[in-house]
């Protein structure tokens, strides 16, 4: 996305935090890993990778130092649109997380799941909601009252988790002049959504995104119809950014949505299509409602996570 700029500026601005004070923080990929623990001799690493079978023989390169797996990754939904072997994946993960002396999740949903999947004991597994500064994000005004058509962003990597043939479909099927989408970012499907947008004048394919902030302040509303997403800080910036939203109801984003906006239950692009014309219809009263709820649920995010992270570290200390 450019600006948000994904784990590596969150992890620069927990960094930057209060526990700069009494934490030495040192962002390495993992082809300089065993060269900067040699060197280095940290107390603790912080994995922030994906999981897999190959990725189990890499651990033995990290010994030594106790370890911490942030499961950014992996999810309920995760598992149910791209696993084929639902015992072989498990099977991987509970070798991964037995060599962790802590697993964080991101969300409480994905907690949930790996508490419900039997992946990892309570006694090392840890809530952390994923988090970002969104000062940036609460400085953007309260919405306007919302002109015809309704202006609805989206915004991500252009992939298949992310959903974004679904947002293209629905508005398609909706009555010309109902709705304008502006889809920002870049990614591997740019080229198949352009074709599947064609030349309807509702729908804008914008490219990288540097100005997140200024980019929602010209949206009545914000659509995430990720197919899975353990946690999916678009919507916490959505949220701080005083935007109604409209969410898939899977993993992390259920619990973000709450009085904050729509959810939409199903893959289907008449669903989504159903949900626009809704928030569409809820009417400028009702969308700001929602969008002050979100902004109040989101301002304390970055405040909470580093919190979260003092706690945790501290059991290290």
């Amino acid at each position: 996305m450019g600006w948000s700029g994904g784990i590596a500026a969150t992890l620069e601005s927990l960094s930057r935090s209060r526990l700069g004070e009494w934490v030495s923080f040192a962002c390495v990929g993992r082809t300089d890993a065993r060269q900067r623990i040699q060197s280095w001799r940290p107390h603790l690493i912080v994995l922030h990778r994906a999981s897999s079978w190959r990725g189990l023989a890499d651990l033995v390169a990290l010994a030594g130092p106790r370890r911490v797996l942030i499961e950014h990754h992996y999810s309920r939904g995760f598992e149910q649109h791209q696993v084929p072997s639902k015992q072989r994946f498990r099977s991987m993960l509970r070798l991964t997380y037995r060599a962790m002396d802590r697993v964080v999740a991101v969300s409480e949903g994905q907690r949930q799941w790996l508490r419900e999947a039997r992946l990892v004991g309570d006694s090392r597994l840890r809530l952390i909601r994923s988090s970002r500064d969104v000062e940036p994000f609460l400085a953007v005004p309260l919405p306007a009252p919302a002109p015809t058509p309704l202006r609805l962003v989206a915004f991500g990597r252009l992939n298949e988790q992310k959903g974004f043939d679904l947002l293209i479909e629905a508005v398609r099927q909706l009555p010309a002049g109902s709705v304008q989408l502006r889809l920002g970012g870049e990614g591997p499907l740019r080229s198949s959504l352009e074709k599947q947008a064609g030349s309807d004048p509702a729908i804008q394919l914008v490219g990288r995104v540097d100005d997140v902030p200024g980019f929602l302040s010209q949206a009545d509303a914000v659509a995430i119809p990720s197919r899975w997403e353990p946690w999916g800080n678009v919507c916490l910036e959505a949220r701080a950014a005083a935007r109604p939203i409209l969410v898939r109801a899977v993993d992390g984003l259920q619990e973000q949505a709450l009085g904050c906006g729509l959810e939409v239950k199903s893959d289907e692009p008449s669903a989504w299509a159903a949900a626009i014309a809704a928030m569409a219809a809820a009417g400028d009263e009702r969308r700001l409602a929602w969008a002050r709820h979100g902004r109040a649920t989101a301002a304390s995010a970055w405040h909470d996570f580093v919190s979260a992270w003092e706690t945790l570290l501290e059991e290290f200390r």
